[in-house]
């Protein structure tokens, strides 16, 4: 499905493996990046531009299940935080040991930091920003277009009404709640009505999830 399709942008959400989760597919027109890498690479969207990038939001195996197919099909690399560069080569931290058949990847060609700008082509760029909590190196990622923010990739670290979990190996609530208070921050400066597209679930806006998220209006605190 496109959840947005602006001049020079059109972003997919594509729903796959075992837990459903949202595969983004950002398409500049030229270039696109694929953003967390479960989707199999028969679901690629039809008429697509030429695969530049694949990033990970965190290493759960339910986000990075088909990162290898993607790269052996691809001259393509794959981006994810330096604090889970682990998780992509361990069954038990990226939890597919527990949940599913144990699965090890091949590391990360890069390894991304707070605040690192990816430009996929002149116009359009992703910015990283980290937010554990869910993970130790979770992020979200905010894309721009002509320095303009379009969305912003949550990963699992918020949805539509309600944030991750913090209750597997890595996770640790008082890091997640300092991580929405960063993605509040953002309002500030791209405001209130930019589209929020999470991990899992259906889209949202950062004005709908101050307004009615009990975990960023203070009515709901981690246990």
């Amino acid at each position: 499905m496109k959840i947005i399709n602006r001049p020079g942008l059109v972003i997919h959400q594509i729903p796959d493996g075992p837990l459903q989760t949202n595969a983004y597919w950002l398409d500049t027109g030229t270039v696109s990046c694929l953003v967390d890498p479960i989707l199999d690479p028969k679901n690629r969207p039809e008429g697509a531009s030429r695969l530049g990038l694949i990033l990970a939001t965190h290493g759960h195996y339910d986000h990075i299940g088909r990162c290898d197919d993607w790269r052996a099909l691809d001259p393509v690399k794959l981006g994810i935080h330096g604090d889970e560069a682990g998780y992509l080569t361990d069954a038990r931290l990226n939890g597919s040991a527990y949940y599913g058949t144990a699965a090890e990847h091949y590391p990360a060609e890069i390894l991304l930091h707070d605040q690192q700008v990816i430009q996929l082509d002149s116009k359009t760029s992703l910015l990283v920003i980290h937010t554990p909590g869910h993970t130790p190196g979770g992020i979200c990622i905010l894309v721009l277009v002509d320095q303009q923010a379009q969305a912003l990739l949550t990963g699992d670290t918020l949805f539509a009404g309600t944030v991750g979990r913090v209750d597997l190996p890595g996770g640790q609530a008082a890091q997640l709640m300092t991580s929405l208070d960063r993605l509040v921050r953002i309002s500030e400066i791209h405001g209130q009505d930019l589209p929020v597209l999470p991990g899992h679930g259906p889209a949202t806006t950062l004005r709908a999830e101050m307004r009615d998220n009990p975990f960023l209006t203070g009515k709901a605190r981690f246990k």
